[in-house]
């Protein structure tokens, strides 16, 4: 029986590891496997979550795992290269093993980002244990347990580590971390928010986009691969692009191609969501940087300016055109101080100025485009959502911590 339960948890792994099953399908199946008495995969295919196309290297993998010529990690590394690069999954073995270094992700029981878990009362000492247990077993990472026994959602997840990287570059104290991890828990926000509200950091104008960010504004990164990413590059200080080699997220190719329209990015050559798209070319096309960057459609030299932040809200339909201009001056480039006055002339409420300031963070800093600026805040008051919300809803990816820039 424990031997059953331990393949079956393995096939979970890979499951989710691999983004092929989301876990709430996973967990309806696994009741209709118990129920009908039939296997997990057979189970998944009845209730249409998968295929039997789609799971036949997962359950290859799977007797690998099981006939121990490979390692839990390696099968969830091999299934996503193979996936992202059209090959068997002998084929992605072979290459991992012998071009990539392994990843080890060996936890400390007392790493610092565990202890700032714990104290943050995000999870308990059995949850930890736990998860320590079976990341001992599979080589997976904490996070990525913790998350996948639903003892963390991947945003309080999310927040955690990327609370953890602004203590590593010494931008908040622990004891900050804390507060806004709790604040986090409570109201089911964002670290950044968190911290913004808090009044206990706010990024600065221009900071350029991060590797990760960019494969995940391409597509090419799901929630679950992110956090895996940045926890091992945290806790094992490595490199954020030789962990998605190692990983199976990236060939060399792609990764030179990212750090060139990073490096574009920092020059103000291009915005960030020029990038994902001439990112996404790269991979889906298979054509070079260069030949992506040049189909840009507008032209990167022709892409037009961001609009004012009054100009945004009157194309949304938020404000309306007239009697605008009476109450902010067209040359006010403080879109705080524009809100303030809009605000007290009942053109527009609270929440939607927060809404707005939001938005309009993504569009100054280049994660998003200006028709999808507009997208995303009609979106916003049509369906009384939140940014975030908005976001997930239109298929879009812009990093939080770009939604708190007000200026």
């Amino acid at each position: 029986m424990a031997e059953t339960k331990k393949f079956s948890d393995t096939l979970v792994i890979l499951l989710t590891g691999t983004n092929t099953v989301a876990q709430p399908k996973i967990e309806e199946a696994l009741k209709s496997a118990k129920s009908l008495n039939v296997p997990l995969e057979r189970a998944l295919v009845m209730l249409g979550h998968a295929s039997d196309i789609s799971l036949k290297s997962i359950i290859e993998a799977q007797e690998l795992v099981k006939s121990g010529r490979i390692s839990l990690e390696m099968a969830v590394k091999a299934l996503r290269f193979a996936k992202q690069n059209h090959l068997e999954l002998a084929e992605a073995i072979n290459v991992l093993t012998s071009v990539h270094q392994k990843t080890a992700v060996v936890q400390s029981v007392t790493n610092e980002l565990s202890q700032l878990l714990l104290e943050s009362q995000m999870i308990t000492r059995e949850q930890f244990g736990a998860a320590l247990k079976k990341s001992t077993d599979s080589g997976m990472t904490i996070g990525r347990i913790l998350v996948i026994n639903r003892d963390l959602s991947n945003w309080m997840m999310n927040s955690a580590l990327n609370a953890y990287l602004l203590m590593k570059q010494k931008k908040i104290a622990k004891e900050d971390a804390v507060t806004a991890l709790q604040a986090v828990g409570r109201r089911r926000i964002t670290i950044e928010q968190a911290l913004f509200e808090l009044n206990l950091y706010r990024e600065t104008p221009g900071q350029t986009i991060r590797l990760g960010e960019l494969f995940q504004m391409s597509g090419f990164l799901g929630d679950g691969d992110m956090l895996e990413c940045l926890e091992i590059e945290l806790v094992k200080e490595k490199q954020f692009g030789q962990i998605l080699l190692e990983q199976g997220h990236a060939t060399h190719s792609l990764l030179e191609a990212a750090v060139y329209l990073q490096d574009m990015i920092a020059n103000d050559t291009i915005r960030a969501y020029q990038a994902a798209e001439a990112l996404r070319s790269c991979r889906t096309r298979d054509v070079s940087v260069y030949q992506a960057v040049a189909e840009l459609r507008p032209p990167p030299q022709l892409t037009p300016l961001p609009p004012s932040f009054v100009d945004l809200l009157v194309n949304a339909g938020i404000a309306p055109g007239e009697g605008v201009s009476d109450v902010v001056d067209s040359n006010e480039e403080s879109s705080v101080k524009a809100g303030k006055r809009l605000l007290k002339s009942g053109f527009v409420n609270e929440v939607m100025l927060y809404t707005a300031l939001r938005t309009y963070s993504l569009l100054r800093e280049g994660y998003v485009s200006n028709e999808s600026a507009v997208n995303i805040l009609t979106y916003c008051a049509e369906n009384n959502l939140s940014v975030d919300e908005a976001l997930l809803k239109l298929a879009l990816f812009a990093p939080s911590r770009m939604q708190w820039l007000w200026v």
